[in-house]
């Protein structure tokens, strides 16, 4: 799969089981590793439906169209970023099926998330990640991503992450 291309598609209500399911899977995950999870388990249907209703959700598909992650795109995040210029673009839930593990997907839906708010022309690929998850701090780091601030929201202590979408 390495070099297989994957197709990036906005989820339709027909795919809320496989994005559930995928989104459940990385929270057990998460949890069997001994990490602290904010994601419940399993995953509610609620909380995914707005980002599927706004357009904002995708299905990440290998080559045969098998379902290997999902993650959700916004154009805003007033929740986490408080009210910003339109100059970024923000990623949440980014999720890979273990199947697919250490296959690069995680690298290439940022490289594609980066690639789609270049084409909407903004400068910003942001997200929060909680402040206690050092090993996702670590993966953002490598591929260009800073911390830019602190916020707690609900109760979840989280690092806020930014990187210029100037670069692939």
């Amino acid at each position: 799969m390495a070099d297989a291309r994957l197709r990036f598609r906005l989820a339709e209500a027909s795919d809320l089981a496989t994005v559930l399911d995928t989104l459940t899977e990385s929270a057990r995950w998460v949890v069997s590793r001994g990490f602290p999870n904010p994601w419940p388990i399993p995953f509610p249907g609620d909380q995914v439906r707005p980002s599927m209703e706004q357009r904002a959700l995708f299905l990440v598909e290998g080559p045969t169209g098998t379902p290997i992650g999902t993650v959700t795109l916004q154009w805003e995040d007033p929740r986490f970023w408080g009210p910003r210029p339109p100059d970024a673009g923000y990623l949440h839930r980014l999720a890979v099926r273990r199947a697919f593990a250490g296959e690069d997907v995680g690298t290439k839906i940022l490289a594609w998330a980066a690639a789609t708010v270049r084409e909407h022309h903004r400068t910003y690929l942001r997200l929060d990640c909680l402040r206690s998850a050092e090993g996702l701090h670590r993966f953002y780091a490598a591929h260009g991503f800073l911390p830019v601030g602190e916020v707690t929201v609900e109760g979840f202590e989280c690092t806020l992450f930014e990187r210029p979408v100037d670069r692939p």
